[in-house]
């Protein structure tokens, strides 16, 4: 016999909830704004505790763009996909899978960093399916590696997709910038995806 009550799915109680405050997520307004952004967090992490957004700051078509995020966790993607498979038609967001590419340059500021797409350098090997990298970056020590490492993962979800470096990208190696010949600026990797 089976008295336990039937819990929700997470995905679609997500989603519910997420349509019952969609205005104040739309709105945006400064004074509500860290309380907002603390719930959805909670509400997110109920279905994968690795998941992150991203709102756009202004409107695209009268949308707000909302973009859902495995923070670079591969394990975290299947929850991604099934989130933004089964989001509900909301007439004012845009909801999107996984942190795009850009196609301008962006920087990120990281503890007491702060890098740009000027300050990494890459060279490649591609394998069958996947690209093997060498990541040349300005300031980068073994003191400072965690920090680098961390905005460099966010720099380069910028330049080739969230999705693209978690699936399609093999090693990762990391080193210091030296004014070594023969890399390319990191804005380059585009043209392989």
């Amino acid at each position: 016999m089976n008295w336990l009550p039937k819990r929700k799915n997470k995905v679609a109680a997500f989603w519910e909830w997420f349509a019952e405050n969609k205005a104040a997520y739309f709105e945006l307004d400064e004074s509500g704004r860290d309380r907002l952004f603390s719930q959805l967090e909670k509400k997110l992490h109920k279905v994968n505790r690795h998941l992150a957004f991203e709102f756009g700051e202004s409107l695209v078509a009268g949308k707000r763009e909302f973009t859902i995020s495995a923070d670079g966790v591969v394990e975290a993607f299947d929850d991604v996909i099934e989130l933004v498979d089964n989001a509900p038609a909301l007439s004012n967001f845009t909801i999107i899978g996984f942190r795009q590419p850009h196609d301008e340059e962006f920087s990120v500021a990281y503890g007491d960093i702060e890098l740009g797409w000027d300050d990494i350098f890459c060279t490649f090997e591609k394998g069958s399916d996947e690209l093997n990298l060498t990541l040349y970056i300005k300031g980068f020590t073994e003191d400072n590696e965690d920090e680098f490492i961390s905005a460099t993962f966010i720099l380069l979800d910028t330049v080739i997709g969230e999705y693209n470096a978690g699936m399609r990208i093999g090693e990762i190696e990391f080193t210091s910038y030296e004014g070594q010949p023969d890399v390319r600026p990191i804005k380059e990797l585009q043209s392989l995806f």
